[in-house]
C-alpha cells in the first residue's frame, strides 16, 4: 500500500504539469458549478427554447392577422361576439343549443 502511494507521489513529482492538466480537466469537466455536462444540457435547452420561440412568432403572426381581419370587418367581430361569447343585440333573444 505504501509503495503504490509512495509511487503515486514520485509520478506527481516527476510529471507534475501532467498532473495539474489532468487535474484542471477533471474538474472543469465534471465538478466545476458550470461544468461541461451542464454547459451541454444548457446548450441543448437554449435550441429548445428558440424553436419555441419560432413557434410562438408564427402563432403571434397569425392571431395578429386575426385581430386585424376581425377590427376591419364588422360583420366577422359580431359573428365572433355571438358565437364565442353569447352577445346579442338589443331585442334579439338567444338559445344556446347544447348537444
Amino acid at each position: 500500500m505504501n509503495d503504490s502511494i509512495a509511487t503515486f507521489f514520485n509520478w506527481v513529482k516527476n510529471n507534475k504539469y501532467w498532473f495539474v492538466t489532468i487535474a484542471f480537466l477533471l474538474i472543469i469537466i465534471f465538478f466545476d458549478e458550470n461544468n461541461m455536462i451542464k454547459h451541454f444540457q444548457n446548450q441543448r435547452e437554449i435550441a429548445v427554447l428558440k424553436s419555441e420561440i419560432e413557434e410562438l412568432k408564427e402563432e403571434l403572426e397569425v392571431l395578429s392577422h386575426k385581430s386585424a381581419e376581425l377590427h376591419k370587418d364588422i360583420e366577422i367581430m359580431e359573428k365572433v361576439a355571438r358565437e364565442k361569447y353569447g352577445m346579442h343585440k338589443e331585442g334579439e333573444e338567444v338559445f344556446i343549443v347544447e348537444d
